[in-house]
């Protein structure tokens, strides 16, 4: 067994001596501030401590698809459609079709098989593969696992019909590909936005049986890992790039800055970040509270039905401190966790339950620059469990406190009084991002599982919806299949803001600084089509649903 820890840095030199030093062989730089590194099952977390060139680090921690496939066909919307992009292909004055970029899907993979996803000539639109998991070649330069396959690669498996190169089975990544720019080969009326695209395809490692069984995740680590190799991918081709992330980690209520940060090219004109706002809005893994005073000890009940293990996040705004303690139900209570400058790492057992709990409180968090107190529960058993806060000082009193992400855990874990807003997941909440909640297009309304704002030390997120519920797109069998989640909302808006970037670039009055994300998110806050019953932006709806015409008429203004 294997697991990894993020961790930030300040001195390459010094840090790659300091690892060596401790044996640690399995390591990725991931930029000028932060490494992945991979260790053994029975590598002691308190080792980091040591290490001096390591100046903070976290676990890798798991993430969920925000793609759900609901294979409704029948009643299902294409794409055309949902995005409006009829409206290019039928004006004469429009060309785009998502030329000169590449679109990033860091997912489960890809069909590379489906007709969607070959040119007229027969080969295939994808740049490369990164499947993390194979074996059959070599990895990336620079990374340390799985097997890099491109272009000529991947063509000699479609002359050969081969379908053995790398596989998509679980077909979120063939979803989010074909969404985005699937080229419609098999069928007109189901292609994608930008079917001139082309497609880098990062298939990421799956986890299994993490919190239940039966529960596949991906990890932050492999995620990140993928985000440089995107990066690498970009600067070598010297083309227009889209990362659409169609993962999530879970929802947090306070962010400063996150991991993303630390990769500057990100910000660079030309390099678009797209994300799912989360799946979060209806799932009952957010509760929110407020404490009045030092003696407003509160108790916050959790259900947590048949799974493996869980863990539960508890985030504190602004200075405030606030210690805790888990309660079992049959009544035994765990160390009380109270601030200490030295992160210490609390361990105990339950032992009528048999259930083993560690748990960290850190502050300020790297993240947050706030609190954050985390409880891994190992070996969990079903029942009521109470969380219990103590406050040790309050001004605000605000805190919120989250479970895993919904789809990787039971049905019946669950907060009894949960809060359905403050749920962006992490990488959502980025400034420099463009965050997409779902729409629901068969009831004109919001979709009910998008998340919700608000993220305190951001921006009003999500900054805009795009149809997401029962959308057809390829699947992993060939053929197609409909789904639903913001992962489809960004999916479709990496494909529109491919078609925005091409029409920019053919313009003779283009200006390069019109690429990057804050300017393109502008305008498609700009065109969003707005309902008179609401005041915008708002933490449900953001600046509005997706008019990629009226959109084009807002950027046309400016290209004059």
């Amino acid at each position: 067994m294997e697991k990894s820890y993020v961790v930030v840095y300040e001195n390459l030199e010094r840090l790659e001596a300091d690892l060596n030093l401790y044996n640690i062989d399995e390591y990725i730089i991931l930029n000028s501030q932060i490494a992945a590194i991979y260790v053994n099952e029975s590598f002691e977390e308190e080792t980091l401590k040591s290490i001096k060139s390591i100046s903070d680090w976290i676990p890798s921690v798991p993430m969920s698809s925000l793609i759900n496939i609901t294979d409704n066909l029948e009643s299902g919307t294409s794409v055309k459609i949902a995005s409006g992009i009829d409206y290019v292909d039928k004006n004469p004055y429009i060309s785009s079709s998502g030329k000169g970029c590449i679109i990033t899907i860091i997912d489960s993979g890809i069909n590379y098989l489906h007709p969607d996803f070959l040119n007229p000539d027969g080969t295939t639109k994808i740049v490369s593969i990164w499947d993390q998991e194979s074996q059959f070649g070599t990895p990336p330069t620079g990374l340390k696992f799985g097997s890099e396959f491109k272009k000529d690669i991947i063509n000699e498996y479609i002359r050969n019909n081969d379908p053995s190169l790398s596989e998509d089975t679980i077909g979120t990544g063939t979803v989010a590909s074909g969404i985005a720019c699937g080229r419609g080969n098999l069928n007109r009326e189901y292609k994608g936005v930008a079917v001139d695209s082309e497609l880098l395809v990062i298939k990421l490692r799956e986890y299994k049986d993490t919190y239940k069984e039966g529960k596949i995740n991906y990890g932050l680590s492999d995620f990140l890992a993928g985000i440089k190799y995107a990066i690498d991918i970009a600067q070598k081709e010297e083309k227009n790039m889209i990362i659409n992330l169609t993962l999530g980690e879970r929802s947090r209520s306070v962010v400063v800055t996150t991991l993303l940060d630390t990769f500057n090219y990100l910000t660079v004109s030309g390099v678009i970040v797209v994300s799912g706002a989360g799946n979060e809005g209806n799932t009952d893994i957010h509760y929110q509270g407020q404490v009045s005073s030092l003696n407003d000890i509160q108790d916050i009940p959790i259900q947590i039905g048949e799974q493996k293990n869980l863990d539960i996040t508890l985030s504190v705004a602004g200075p405030d401190k606030i210690a805790a303690a888990i309660i079992s139900p049959s009544g035994e209570i765990s160390y009380r966790v109270v601030y200490a400058p030295d992160d210490y790492i609390y361990r105990g057992k339950f032992n009528i339950e048999n259930t083993f709990y560690e748990m960290r409180y850190l502050y300020p968090w790297i993240k947050s620059a706030t609190q954050e107190l985390t409880i891994k529960l190992n070996n969990v058993k079903p029942g009521v469990w109470t969380l219990r806060l103590f406050p040790e000082f309050i001004i605000d009193g605000l805190y919120d406190a989250y479970l895993p992400n919904k789809n990787l855990i039971s049905n019946e874990t669950r907060f009894i009084d949960p809060n359905s807003f403050v749920t962006i997941t992490l990488f959502g909440a980025v400034s420099n991002a463009i965050t997409i909640g779902a729409y629901d297009d068969k009831i004109d309304s919001v979709w009910i599982g998008s998340s919700k704002g608000p993220v305190r030390g951001r921006p009003i997120k999500p900054d805009l919806l795009a149809p997401g519920v029962d959308i057809i797109s390829p699947s992993k069998n060939g053929n197609y299949t409909t789904s639903t989640g913001t992962g489809v909302s960004s999916s479709m808006i990496s494909g529109v803001v491919a078609i925005l970037m091409e029409y920019v670039s053919s313009q003779s009055t283009f200006k390069r600084n019109l690429l990057f994300t804050e300017v393109l998110k502008t305008y498609l806050m700009l065109g969003a089509r707005k309902k008179d019953l609401y005041i915008y932006p708002n933490v449900t709806r953001g600046y509005g649903v997706l008019d990629l015409q009226n959109t084009f008429i807002q950027l046309a203004k400016i290209l004059r």
